[in-house]
C-alpha cells in the first residue's frame, strides 16, 4: 500500500501557512501581529490561540527591532533555546541560552529555597542580560518582574509560560508592568509556542539571506 502525501518541507510549511492565513481572515487580528499569530497557531495547530497573542509596552516592529540588536537571550528551558532559528540568530548576533541545568544554578536554588528557574533569572540579571523568553516557568517570569521593579534594565520579554498555577497571573503581571513584551494570555503556552513567536518576530526584520 502506498500513500500520497507532501514530502517537501518548504511546500508543507507554505501550504500550512496559506490555510492558516485564509482562516485568520475572519479573525480580528491586528495586521502587525498577524505574522506572529500565524506561526503560533501553526505551532499549536489551534486557531483559538489567535485571540490570546498580545503585545504590551511597545509595538510589534519595535519588539522585533529590540531582538535584532542582538545580545544574549535568556531562555527558561533548553527546549525553548533549541527551537529558535540558529540561522537568523547568527545573522543578527542574538545568542539564546538556557542555564537552568547548570550546577551553579542548582546550588543557588537549593541555598535560597527557590526554583532553579528563578535562580537562573537571578544569575542572568546579575550578568546584565536584558532579553528574556519564558515558555515553561511562571516563577521565572515573576522573578524577572521583581528584578525589573527594583530597577533591572529589561529590553524585551517573550512570556508564554504554561500551567495552572501562576501562568496566567504571571502573564497579566507582565502586561501590567509596561515592559516591552509579547505574551499568550491565560494558562496555555509552552516552549514550542514561545519559540514560534520568537521565530516570527525575528523574521519580521531578518537580514536578506
Amino acid at each position: 500500500m502506498t500513500f500520497s502525501y507532501e514530502q517537501k518541507p518548504q511546500a508543507i510549511e507554505d501550504a500550512s501557512f496559506a490555510m492558516i492565513q485564509t482562516v485568520l481572515a475572519s479573525y480580528a487580528v491586528p495586521e502587525a501581529l498577524l505574522p506572529v499569530v500565524i506561526r503560533v497557531v501553526h505551532a499549536g495547530a489551534d486557531f483559538s490561540l489567535a485571540s490570546l497573542v498580545t503585545v504590551g509596552g511597545t509595538t510589534v516592529p519595535d519588539l522585533a527591532a529590540r531582538l535584532h540588536r542582538g545580545g544574549r537571550l535568556f531562555c527558561d528551558v533548553s527546549m525553548l533555546a533549541a527551537g529558535i532559528s540558529r540561522k537568523i540568530t547568527a545573522a543578527c548576533g542574538l545568542d539564546p541560552f538556557a542555564s537552568v541545568h547548570d550546577e551553579s544554578v542548582a546550588e543557588k536554588a537549593a541555598a535560597k529555597g527557590i526554583t532553579r528557574a528563578m535562580a537562573a533569572v537571578d544569575m542572568a540579571v546579575a550578568q546584565g542580560v536584558r532579553l528574556f523568553a519564558f515558555g515553561n516557568a511562571p516563577t521565572a517570569l515573576f522573578r524577572l518582574l521583581e528584578h525589573a521593579r527594583e530597577g533591572a534594565p529589561v529590553d524585551a520579554v517573550i512570556g508564554m509560560p504554561v500551567g495552572f498555577v501562576g501562568a496566567a497571573d504571571s502573564k497579566e503581571a507582565l502586561l501590567a508592568s509596561g515592559l516591552p513584551c509579547l505574551t499568550l494570555r491565560g494558562p496555555r503556552g509552552g516552549s514550542n509556542l514561545c519559540a514560534a513567536a520568537l521565530n516570527a518576530l525575528l523574521r519580521l526584520d531578518a537580514p536578506a539571506s
